[in-house]
């Protein structure tokens, strides 16, 4: 989309009009190249490993029938279980960035993936298992949150010097707790 498109489709825009729809539809158009970019990565991955099978099925050529049966029922197991594994993986990803998930990684890193792979209900379980994490972990969402100080209790006790432990923030605590002598 052009700038110069716009204005003559749309007569009379303000310049602060255009540059909203303009950022706008960067942010959609880079969400999307995101998306791309994640996918294409899998099935770049999965498409070596089809090639690896391939590969290895034709090393087989002239070998024992039955041997090379067993071998292709092995290797289109592995490949049946690579493609549910990426469509898992693709489906708890999709679920995570709907959750306005920040850090795909980060958030699969607090999820129990091997429960929700044998889930029977994956859908439900998905969406349960993310909404906790969203809860215990808001940091990993695009979440707003309000702005009050965060209280840590590191177990060290300011009552030396007037502050108790829910007075100072974790940094402070932190530090305090690691300095004892000095005093603050």
């Amino acid at each position: 989309m052009k700038r110069e498109d716009v204005k003559q489709q749309i007569v009379g825009i303000t310049d602060e009009q255009l540059n909203w729809l303009m950022d706008e539809y960067g942010k959609g158009i880079k969400a999307e190249q995101a998306k791309y970019n994640e996918l294409k990565i899998k099935f770049d991955t999965a498409d070596k490993q089809l090639q690896t099978a391939q590969e290895g099925l034709k090393a087989f050529e002239g070998v024992d029938v039955n041997k090379l049966k067993e071998e292709v029922t092995k290797l289109t197991n592995q490949i049946t279980e690579q493609q549910a594994t990426f469509a898992f993986d693709n489906m708890l990803d999709s679920a995570i960035r709907d959750m306005n998930g920040v850090n795909v990684t980060a958030i699969r890193s607090l999820l129990d993936i091997d429960t929700l792979k044998n889930s029977k209900n994956r859908d439900a379980d998905i969406k349960t298992a993310l909404e906790k994490c969203k809860t215990d972990n808001p940091w990993g969402f695009d979440v707003q949150t309000d702005n009050t100080k965060v209280k840590v209790d590191s177990g060290y006790s300011s009552q030396s010097n007037g502050n108790t432990a829910s007075d100072i923030d974790g940094v402070e605590a932190a530090f305090m707790a690691l300095n004892p002598t000095i005093k603050l």
